[in-house]
């Protein structure tokens, strides 16, 4: 009894004690994380930095981090900083800080990158008590290697200086764009600088469409340009002058014609009194003059290179003397020409690129272009013939491929000629002197005004604005026979005055009259009225706020840089970047919302920061079979279909680089469209099948929409099965577009001999009933239009490889089966029937490989015939 009652005692003693402790060091606890997440909540490093577009070897990077105290304590911490290549921690560096309560402060850091060229990395600025945020650099002795192609547009005489570097800041800080093309910068496309006393520089000039253009804001954006170590291209037309072309020693004789007999010389007609007359590419004396234009426009204006352009596609061609001339394959004459002359000229302003206008799969032009041009990056315009995700693919892919890896830019005007953005019905607006109508189809909503053709009419709309920006307002309207103008006002206050344009009938509605304006949040009233210095007669229908659609921009960027290709997009205007919606690149009908400028800055340091896993010249390409992959329950395509993850598998000789873009959202594959916002995607459950002879080392996944774009390293397994060899990871969520990059080495089996039955395997199976195979077995049932066998090799150096195919085929018949590699089709194998299915032969295919690692696969098409059994692949 007693003995139990001192256990008792003892037992109420330790439990008090135990409480006493908990509830103390509980508060503690609590105090603690209370302390925590004030410091937390209040310590943000909200923007970080570097100081140039990119930087050539042993240049110093200047990394300025802005940490802002929101809390009501003074704070004293560290900032830290961290770079990485890929998966690979670069650098890490720190310095101190105390800030006082509501301050913000910045401090710089400086790195000098590793000597080696054309190299990508991403920085992460943090502290222990806030996230982080992240930038990137671009190592690049050249721009053109890595191109990052912005726009300049308007050389007003009213552009202050303090804007040119604020809009040049911005695009190379916030977008990292390398490259600037200068578009309708020029006087005269054969005379592109305006010398009234045959000298020097006019103080300023009228471009083709009468818009002033200052020499002063002109070299003022060059200047600025450079001083963030950005390249400026000179856009210049490569086989066209003006209207009175002879006036300027430009000779008719030089040029292209639709006739025999040079009656009728190829032009175009803007409408305005003004044209573009045509002239043959290869002519020695037009290549001569153009190529002293472009030299004397380096010269003159300190441009670094010329941005080529061209008209597109012209048929039954005559030069001067009546002879058929052969457009196509004429280009890299002129351009070859006209490199030589610039590089002649000056070799660090000698930069070229050629549009190739049309973009698309064996299209117009290319080939001559792509092999045969001396240009510094392929530039390509893409108008109808590549309209959907996987054309745009493709064509990047032959693109690219064609020209031994050259970079490519594609010019792709995103929701093109579409009114969009929240529209508001003339119908339901106030309105003085109109009534309705439906007499007229095309109009949107419940009908349009009507009877708006005498002063005093009006109609006023009431809107409303979430965010205070610049806006486009895009009128929606009908004009039949003559131009017509109306007054604009805003919020009772004249702002300006838009034009409508005939169009020749009452039943077309047009939506190409708008003027932009800046408009804070909140409601406010457009009046377009007919005053006293209007004219014309208009049917209204709506106002619209026009704007690009921001989901089809993400997935059609994803699209465009994991295809291997870059976009231009974005250039210099409005409150501080505008985006390229038209061919006319002053055009800014659409303008973008504050969440679509956020999405790009991510999009741009993304491309950036892994320049080297999306654009590196040695790149190779798998085909677009789902064979590689699988997701547990989503539906996946290799072709961009809707309704689907479209995967996209590359290969280094480090990596294996699985790209996911999520279409599951989409209605149609259309790239231009509109597109409804995909939904996030968690936990994906990924099998990547890869060849038997990789050694992982680590699987990483980065992507735009997380993360700042930072890597994340993911638990893998490994394994193998009926398929082939596989890793399997979880994917924690994909938005948009993630990356998935598997760090491998791959070794070539003994004897340079790939065995099919350790290949990628669809529709065969393994079997051993047959003797004289080699290694573990052989693959039958490789019998059915489908079926497909794809091998992951390792080529050693650059050179021409013998591909031995080893089978049996004993049907009788001959067999044959088409060959892929890299996902191009390579040949057709025929197999001659043997004596039994116990004797084997080699069919051989040549091809020439670059260094590196490379998929083989060899399938059954429907055109092929009859069963084999296939033993290995022996490369030599």
């Amino acid at each position: 009894m007693n003995k139990y009652i001192s256990v008792r005692k003892r037992d109420i003693l330790l439990t008090g004690i135990l409480l006493i402790f908990t509830l103390f060091f509980s508060a503690l606890l609590q105090k603690v994380y209370a302390d925590g997440a004030a410091e937390v909540s209040g310590i943000y490093v909200t923007e970080v930095h570097v100081d140039k577009a990119c930087y050539g070897l042993g240049d110093t990077v200047t990394v300025t981090a802005v940490i802002k105290n929101a809390s009501a304590a003074e704070w004293s911490g560290k900032i830290y900083l961290k770079i990485f290549h890929n998966d690979e921690l670069m650098d890490t560096k720190n310095t101190a800080l105390s800030l006082s309560a509501g301050t913000t402060a910045s401090k710089t850091f400086t790195w000098t990158p590793p000597m080696e060229d054309y190299k990508g990395y991403l920085v992460q600025a943090y502290t222990k008590d806030s996230d982080s945020k992240t930038t990137a650099i671009d190592v690049s002795s050249e721009p053109s290697r890595f191109p990052r192609y912005g726009y300049i547009q308007n050389f007003d005489e009213e552009i202050k200086k303090n804007t040119i570097e604020d809009q040049v800041n911005t695009l190379t800080q916030d977008y990292h764009i390398n490259l600037f093309q200068f578009y309708d910068w020029m006087w005269r496309h054969e005379v592109p600088i305006k010398r009234s006393d045959g000298t020097h520089p006019d103080k300023s000039w009228l471009d083709l469409f009468d818009r002033t253009i200052s020499l002063d804001t002109l070299t003022g954006y060059i200047n600025a340009v450079h001083n963030k170590n950005a390249a400026a291209m000179a856009y210049m037309m490569s086989y066209a002058a003006r209207e009175g072309y002879t006036d300027y020693k430009v000779s008719p004789s030089w040029g292209m014609f639709k006739d025999t007999g040079h009656q009728s010389q190829f032009d175009v007609d803007f409408g305005n009194g003004r044209y573009l007359w045509m002239f043959a590419p290869t002519n020695a004396l037009w290549q001569d003059f153009i190529s002293k234009a472009y030299t004397d426009v380096v010269n003159t204006m300190n441009f670094d290179g010329i941005q080529m352009d061209q008209m597109g596609q012209r048929n039954n061609v005559f030069d001067y003397n009546g002879n058929s001339y052969d457009l196509k394959n004429s280009f890299s004459s002129l351009v070859n020409t006209a490199k030589k002359a610039l590089q002649t000229n000056n070799t660090g302003k000698g930069l070229l690129d050629f549009n190739i206008v049309d973009g698309t799969v064996d299209g117009w032009a290319l080939e001559d272009i792509a092999k045969n041009a001396d240009t510094d990056f392929n530039f390509s315009e893409i108008w109808w013939l590549s309209n959907n995700y996987n054309q745009l693919r493709n064509y990047i892919e032959q693109l690219r491929g064609l020209s031994g890896g050259k970079a490519a830019v594609l010019a792709a005007y995103m929701n093109y000629n579409m009114n969009y953005g929240r529209c508001y019905e003339a119908e339901d607006a106030s309105y003085n002197g109109v009534d309705v109508a439906t007499d007229h189809p095309g109009f949107s909503g419940r009908g349009f005004l009507q009877n708006f053709a005498q002063q005093g009419d009006y109609v006023q709309f009431t809107i409303h604005t979430e965010e205070a920006m610049t806006y486009a307002l895009v009128f929606q309207y009908g004009d039949k026979d003559a131009e017509a103008t109306r007054t604009i006002y805003l919020d009772g206050n004249k702002i300006g005055q838009v034009g409508f344009h005939a169009k020749g009938n009452w039943d077309t509605f047009a939506h190409d009259a708008y003027m932009n304006t800046y408009l804070g949040s909140g409601s406010h009233t457009i009046k377009v009225s007919y005053d006293a210095a209007n004219k014309g007669a208009i049917n209204l229908d709506c106002l619209t706020l026009g704007e690009f659609e921001e989901s089809s921009i993400r997935l059609a960027d994803a699209a465009i840089a994991a295809s291997g290709a870059s976009h231009i997009e974005l250039g210099a205007g409005l409150d501080d970047v505008t985006m390229l919606g038209s061919e006319y690149y002053p055009n800014t009908s659409k303008v973008m919302s504050g969440d679509l400028k956020t999405a790009m800055k991510e999009y741009y340091k993304f491309i950036t920061a892994y320049e080297n896993l999306l654009y590196d010249p040695e790149i190779t390409y798998s085909d677009q079979g789902n064979q590689y992959i699988s997701i547990n329950g989503q539906n996946i395509s290799g072709d961009g279909s809707p309704g689907t993850i479209w995967h996209m598998t590359r290969m280094t000789e480090e990596y294996d680089i699985l790209h996911l873009i999520n279409l599951t959202a989409e209605r149609d594959s259309e790239w231009r469209n509109p597109s409804a916002a995909p939904g996030n995607l968690t936990k994906l459950e990924v099998k990547y099948y890869l060849s038997p002879d990789a050694h992982i080392s680590g699987v990483y996944t980065a992507s735009p929409d997380y993360n700042g774009g930072g890597s994340q390293e993911l638990n893998y397994e490994t394994g193998s099965d009926n398929t082939g060899t596989f890793v399997t990871f979880t994917l924690p969520s994909l938005e948009y577009w993630d990356m998935v990059y598997i760090r491998r080495s791959v070794a070539a089996p003994k004897d340079d001999i790939y065995e099919a039955e350790k290949a990628v395997k669809t529709g065969v199976t393994v079997n051993t009933n047959h003797a004289g195979y080699t290694g573990t077995g052989f693959l039958d049932s490789f019998a059915e239009p489908g079926d497909e066998v794809t091998f992951q090799i390792l080529a050693p150096s650059d050179k021409q490889y013998a591909l031995n195919f080893r089978y049996s085929n004993h049907t009788g018949y001959s067999a044959s089966r088409h060959v892929y590699i890299d996902g191009n089709y390579a040949g057709v194998l025929k197999m001659s029937d043997l004596s039994s299915w116990d004797t084997w032969e080699n069919a051989a295919l040549s091809a020439y490989l670059k260094k590196g690692v490379h998929t083989v696969s060899i399938y059954y098409d429907g055109s092929d015939s009859k069963g084999i059994n296939l033993d290995s692949l022996k490369v030599n």
